[in-house]
């Protein structure tokens, strides 16, 4: 049975989902947002600024506290003043970056684009992709932002993939600079902060996408001195940290939500671009000399420059001294031995014209035709596909493999 709330002007309801909340009379915003009904998930805790002596209406079980004043910081209200077109928002996680930028897209005139870096705990696109948003504000948080555009990068983590992830950078930076609108950019980045190769692949990311403003939560990182911008610090502003499993939690929730409305797609991947995949991109060769040494029967096998790939009925274990050794032979640098039980479940980003349209899951390669089955709510004509480096279960759990396409 809902509850009633009733508070006075100046105070702050702190909000855990998952709840439904209905004020009921007065005024309340949500990071700048006015709301009147709107729904907390079960991952959130927002906070609710009554601006106006108010009744509040929520789920019996909600738990919430009051407090006195408004709960956003000074540091970030001074932001709204300031003069500069593209803000790049630096923290650790759990930082309060994402909030910021929910914020500002509420705060600053004009329309703003959003840009998602964060492709461990997207918001704008799915997981494991950098997505672009565009927004006139009235948001509670960055994720009811609708992807324009993004780049699927893959992966979920940034550690180990700098170079992939630097190429996604300069593919959302000239998607920004071919929208033509007067706009303000806002640009969330990862938490990977700490250590030499955090701070090299953050400056890199800053010297590509150019903003105007550096906005920073916690100690200033020394190689900030090296910037050609100006530099903010601000305070941070975090109801609850997510632990690791809830991270997971939300990432499946978030890759079924993608999944609404999908049917198989059949494409040919002879016909597909990729940037990153040499899949289809050899000469034939005689498969049938690797299946004593591999002690399976093989389906498809080629040969390109520097790549060597072999596909298998079934997942089979390779040691190292095999790879040398065709390695060695073949005269090639990488040897990718995939099974076509391996494949199932991989995720790929689709792509149609160089503007990204999701992901998708495939269900099956004919690796003697090219033929794919993909599993997606992208309905357009696909030209592009880019393969990840981890498969989905039936509960969209992530499964991590050990070969690439």
């Amino acid at each position: 049975m809902p509850i009633a709330i009733e508070e006075n002007r100046d105070t702050t309801l702190i909000i855990r989902g998952p709840s439904k909340l209905k004020v009921e009379s007065g005024s309340a915003e949500v990071f700048g947002c006015k709301i009147k009904n709107i729904f907390v998930p079960e991952e959130k805790t927002l906070p609710v600024y009554l601006t106006e002596p108010s009744r509040v209406i929520v789920d019996e079980e909600t738990f919430f506290v009051p407090v006195k004043g408004c709960t956003i910081p000074e540091s970030w209200t001074r932001l709204e003043k300031v003069e500069a077109d593209s803000f790049f928002i630096y923290g650790s996680s759990d930082s309060g970056k994402s909030s910021l930028a929910t914020y500002l897209s509420n705060k600053l005139d004009s329309t703003k684009i959003l840009v998602d870096l964060d492709i461990g705990q997207a918001n704008i696109a799915h997981p494991a992709a950098m997505g672009i948003g565009i927004t006139d504000g009235g948001i509670i948080s960055i994720s009811d932002v609708e992807m324009l555009d993004g780049a699927f990068i893959g992966a979920i983590s940034p550690t180990g993939r700098e170079a992939k992830c630097i190429n996604g950078v300069l593919e959302i930076k000239r998607k920004i600079d071919k929208i033509k609108i007067v706009k303000k950019v806002i640009i969330d980045s990862t938490g990977w902060v700490r250590g030499r190769r955090a701070a090299e692949y953050k400056l890199a990311k800053i010297e590509i996408l150019e903003p105007d403003m550096v906005i920073y939560f916690g100690e200033k990182p020394a190689y900030f001195d090296f910037l050609h911008c100006e530099t903010v610090k601000v305070d941070s502003f975090v109801v609850k940290k997510r632990d690791r499993d809830t991270r997971i939690q939300l990432r499946s929730r978030l890759y079924a939500e993608w999944m609404d409305n999908s049917s198989d797609l059949e494409l040919n991947l002879k016909k597909l671009r990729s940037r990153s995949s040499n899949l289809f991109k050899g000469e034939k060769i005689d498969k049938n000399i690797f299946e004593e040494m591999l002690e399976t029967k093989v389906v498809f096998a080629e040969k390109g420059q520097g790549f060597l790939n072999i596909c298998t009925e079934e997942e089979v274990e390779v040691g190292n001294a095999i790879i040398k050794a065709l390695k060695e032979v073949y005269g090639v640098e990488e040897v990718n031995i995939i099974s076509q039980d391996g494949v199932r479940g991989l995720v790929a980003g689709l792509y149609m014209d160089e503007r990204y349209r999701g992901f998708g899951i495939i269900k099956d390669i004919d690796f003697r035709s090219g033929k794919v089955i993909i599993f997606t709510s992208a309905n357009e004509k696909i030209n592009r596909i880019e393969f990840g480096e981890f498969r989905l279960n039936e509960n969209f759990k992530e499964c991590f493999v050990k070969f690439s396409l």
